[in-house]
Protein backbone atom coordinates (compact mmCIF):
# COMPACT_ATOMS: atom_id res chain seq x y z
CA UNK A 1 0.00 0.00 0.00
CA UNK A 2 1.33 3.50 -0.53
CA UNK A 3 0.18 5.40 2.33
CA UNK A 4 2.01 7.93 4.57
CA UNK A 5 3.84 5.02 6.57
CA UNK A 6 4.10 1.92 4.71
CA UNK A 7 4.63 0.04 7.61
CA UNK A 8 1.49 0.33 8.47
CA UNK A 9 -0.87 -1.98 6.97
CA UNK A 10 -4.34 -0.01 6.36
CA UNK A 11 -7.04 -2.95 6.52
CA UNK A 12 -10.70 -1.29 6.41
CA UNK A 13 -12.84 -2.61 9.22
CA UNK A 14 -9.91 -3.35 11.89
CA UNK A 15 -9.58 -0.55 14.13
CA UNK A 16 -5.78 0.21 15.68
CA UNK A 17 -5.59 1.87 18.80
CA UNK A 18 -2.23 3.76 18.50
CA UNK A 19 -2.61 4.86 15.04
CA UNK A 20 -5.88 6.18 13.43
CA UNK A 21 -7.59 4.45 10.11
CA UNK A 22 -7.12 7.90 7.63
CA UNK A 23 -3.62 7.48 8.84
CA UNK A 24 -3.85 11.24 9.95
CA UNK A 25 -1.56 10.91 13.34
CA UNK A 26 -2.24 14.52 14.61
CA UNK A 27 -5.47 14.09 14.92
CA UNK A 28 -6.96 13.04 18.51
CA UNK A 29 -9.21 10.24 19.26
CA UNK A 30 -13.20 11.52 19.87
CA UNK A 31 -14.12 10.34 23.49
CA UNK A 32 -17.82 10.90 22.30
CA UNK A 33 -20.18 12.45 20.29
CA UNK A 34 -20.89 16.34 20.79
CA UNK A 35 -24.56 15.09 20.54
CA UNK A 36 -23.97 12.93 23.53
CA UNK A 37 -22.21 15.29 25.51
CA UNK A 38 -24.67 16.26 28.90
CA UNK A 39 -25.48 19.79 28.24
CA UNK A 40 -26.23 22.15 31.64
CA UNK A 41 -29.60 23.54 32.23
CA UNK A 42 -29.96 27.57 32.13
CA UNK A 43 -30.85 29.31 34.80
CA UNK A 44 -34.09 30.20 34.74
CA UNK A 45 -35.28 33.24 36.76
CA UNK A 46 -38.87 34.26 37.51
CA UNK A 47 -40.97 37.07 36.34
CA UNK A 48 -40.11 39.43 39.59
CA UNK A 49 -36.83 38.60 39.76
CA UNK A 50 -36.78 39.94 35.62
CA UNK A 51 -39.13 42.91 36.74
CA UNK A 52 -36.52 43.96 38.78
CA UNK A 53 -33.70 43.86 37.33
CA UNK A 54 -35.34 45.92 34.50
CA UNK A 55 -36.40 48.30 37.46
CA UNK A 56 -32.92 48.47 38.30
CA UNK A 57 -31.69 49.13 35.03
CA UNK A 58 -33.85 51.70 34.09
CA UNK A 59 -32.34 53.78 37.47
CA UNK A 60 -29.42 53.44 36.57
CA UNK A 61 -30.39 54.53 33.19
CA UNK A 62 -31.90 57.51 34.73
CA UNK A 63 -29.19 58.69 37.26
CA UNK A 64 -26.68 58.49 34.00
CA UNK A 65 -29.00 60.92 31.86
CA UNK A 66 -29.47 63.58 34.92
CA UNK A 67 -25.33 63.55 35.35
CA UNK A 68 -24.68 63.97 31.46
CA UNK A 69 -27.38 66.26 31.53
CA UNK A 70 -25.56 68.30 35.22
CA UNK A 71 -22.74 68.42 32.71
CA UNK A 72 -24.00 70.11 29.72
CA UNK A 73 -25.51 72.58 32.03
CA UNK A 74 -22.21 72.98 33.70
CA UNK A 75 -20.57 73.97 30.53
CA UNK A 76 -23.32 76.04 28.98
CA UNK A 77 -23.06 78.53 31.88
CA UNK A 78 -19.49 77.98 31.97
CA UNK A 79 -19.37 79.59 28.30
CA UNK A 80 -22.09 82.23 29.05
CA UNK A 81 -19.80 83.58 32.05
CA UNK A 82 -17.05 83.05 29.25
CA UNK A 83 -18.86 84.80 26.41
CA UNK A 84 -19.89 87.76 29.28
CA UNK A 85 -16.55 87.87 30.00
CA UNK A 86 -15.04 88.86 27.04
CA UNK A 87 -17.52 91.60 26.24
CA UNK A 88 -17.30 93.00 29.42
CA UNK A 89 -13.24 93.40 29.11
CA UNK A 90 -14.08 95.07 25.48
CA UNK A 91 -16.18 97.44 26.93
CA UNK A 92 -13.43 98.24 29.69
CA UNK A 93 -10.92 98.70 26.90
CA UNK A 94 -12.76 100.98 25.34
CA UNK A 95 -14.05 103.16 28.12
CA UNK A 96 -10.13 102.77 29.38
CA UNK A 97 -8.64 104.02 25.82
CA UNK A 98 -7.80 108.32 25.31
CA UNK A 99 -10.19 109.61 22.31
CA UNK A 100 -9.68 113.09 21.18
CA UNK A 101 -11.90 114.47 19.04
CA UNK A 102 -11.53 115.79 15.72
CA UNK A 103 -13.86 118.75 15.53
CA UNK A 104 -12.38 120.45 12.65
CA UNK A 105 -12.52 118.10 9.26
CA UNK A 106 -9.97 120.16 7.49
CA UNK A 107 -7.33 118.73 9.99
CA UNK A 108 -7.59 115.14 8.05
CA UNK A 109 -6.83 116.19 4.66
CA UNK A 110 -3.54 117.99 6.22
CA UNK A 111 -2.76 114.50 8.38
CA UNK A 112 -0.06 111.93 7.28
CA UNK A 113 -1.96 108.94 6.14
CA UNK A 114 0.35 107.00 8.38
CA UNK A 115 -1.69 108.45 10.88
CA UNK A 116 -5.13 108.29 9.02
CA UNK A 117 -4.65 104.25 9.49
CA UNK A 118 -4.66 104.88 13.24
CA UNK A 119 -8.08 107.05 12.99
CA UNK A 120 -11.42 105.15 13.94
CA UNK A 121 -14.78 106.39 13.38
CA UNK A 122 -17.08 106.08 15.89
Amino acid sequence: SSGINAEWPLRPGVKHSSKPVSGRAWKQKKECRFSSLAKDKQSTSTFGTKMQLKDQKKNVQAILNKIQSDRVAESEAKNARIAENRTRRAENERKQEIVQKITNTKKLKKIKKKHLRSIETR
